[in-house]
């Protein structure tokens, strides 16, 4: 059986962001937040990894191109080599992530 979560968007953390944070305007803090994921964006395109402490890495991988089968009809088909990004989990996450269970 498929467990379904919870899911929420960029706009959703933001308004928790915004929420919790007081010390400055919302338009300033929502501008910070923005950045940061700019930042992010920026970065993994060009293929840095990027390691925040206590949450996880993010690295661009390279996938070579290879040939593999549609599932509906069973064809070969060519798939084109890109890049793709991976994210690693950080131990303190998946503490909190697998101490319910």
């Amino acid at each position: 059986m498929r467990i379904r979560t919870p899911k929420k968007n960029k706009s959703d953390i933001l308004k928790t962001y915004l929420q919790s944070e007081t010390d400055l305007t919302s338009k300033i803090n929502e501008a910070i937040f923005n950045r940061f994921f700019d930042i992010l964006e920026k970065n993994i395109s060009n293929h840095i990894s990027i390691e925040l402490r206590n949450f996880g890495i993010f690295k661009s991988k390279f996938m070579k191109s290879r040939y593999g089968s549609d599932p509906r009809n069973k064809k070969k088909i060519y798939i084109p080599s890109k890049w793709k990004v991976t994210f690693k989990a950080s131990e303190n996450i998946n503490k909190k992530l697998n101490e319910k269970i």
